[in-house]
């Protein structure tokens, strides 16, 4: 009897494991589907994106308020 306690234990281990590699939780990036179709980020490319815009000539533009949100303008 004891003996079998010791060659059930291992294999009911291994069941189990077994079990959980078929069967994990998704984390919530993994439900959403996002970080599939990353782009790599190079920080030279992304400076000369930002080189290359015209930061003197903007224009500043509110952005609209839901209905009964409060503005900001005194």
């Amino acid at each position: 009897m004891v003996l079998g306690s010791f060659f059930l234990t291992p294999a009911t281990a291994l069941r189990y494991e077994r079990h959980d590699r078929k069967v994990r939780q998704m984390t919530e990036d993994e439900r959403l589907g996002i970080g599939k179709d990353k782009r790599k980020v190079d920080m030279k490319e992304e400076y000369y994106k930002l080189a290359a815009k015209d930061l003197d000539n903007w224009e500043q533009k509110r952005v609209k308020r839901l209905p009964g949100e409060h503005d900001g303008v005194l």
